[in-house]
């Protein structure tokens, strides 16, 4: 006899149907104006990790939400990951009620932000990043993958088919994005650790966000002291890498 239960599968599952640690990140993107408009997200992965000519990452959201349409308009946007702290996850929180406008909430937002480095660099107009974030993924949606150039933004209650499997506009109400990463922007301590050798203590206090679970609250965990397991010992070889 199985010592497990059967859970329904039904929507949102990762969220109703699971305990899921994902992690917190804030997307910044452009508005139509040129300004830089903020949200929570979770559902980002790492997407192409090697055996390409690019890396990328892969965001999930809802396809008309101010996210999704300023990279279906830009094609551009970074991937803050912000710190575990209270008030920052709070104010996370804030920035993620569905159909607030940039315009509403932005004025309001406590985030500090500064121009991206790729901007101030190449004059490319880019959207801003947090200031305060521990790490940073200046990012290009790959918009030819999956046929999806011709994904345009407009459309805010619902999408016709026919839909994409895996970029672009996917469903009625959703997307997906493979982003290229562009940059990997860090703050010093962090980058020195990885260079020189992590420990424990080089760790950045990132939280893990359980998600919408009671349609009350968002619960997320504090970053806690690493701990280390040794590799088992066997001979290094090019799969093992």
């Amino acid at each position: 006899m199985s010592s497990f239960e059967n859970l329904r599968i039904v929507d949102n599952f990762y969220q109703t149907s699971l305990f899921f640690p994902m992690p917190t990140v804030v997307i910044s993107t452009l508005c139509e104006d040129g300004s830089t408009s903020l949200g929570p997200y979770s559902l980002c992965a790492p997407y192409y990790v090697a055996g390409k000519d690019y890396y990328a990452m892969l965001l999930c959201c809802r396809n008309s939400s101010n996210t999704a349409q300023n990279i279906l308009r830009s094609g551009k946007c970074a991937i803050n990951f912000v710190d575990d702290g209270p008030k920052t996850f709070k104010e996370c929180v804030k920035l993620s009620w569905p159909g607030d406008k940039p315009g509403d909430k932005m004025p309001k937002c406590a985030f500090r932000r500064e121009k991206s480095q790729i901007e101030e660099q190449t004059g490319e107009k880019r959207p801003e990043v947090l200031t305060d974030a521990i790490q940073v993924l200046e990012c290009t949606w790959m918009r030819e993958l999956d046929g999806a150039e011709n994904d345009k933004p407009g459309i805010l209650d619902g999408y016709e088919p026919p839909y994409h499997d895996f970029n672009g506009i996917t469903s009625q109400f959703g997307a997906h994005f493979i982003l290229r990463v562009d940059r990997i922007l860090m703050k010093k301590r962090y980058s020195d650790a990885i260079i020189n050798g992590v420990q424990a203590r080089d760790f950045p206090p990132l939280p893990v966000d359980y998600g919408y679970r009671d349609s009350k609250n968002f619960w997320f965990h504090r970053h806690r002291r690493m701990r280390a397991e040794l590799l088992p010992m066997r001979q290094a070889s090019l799969e093992s890498v």
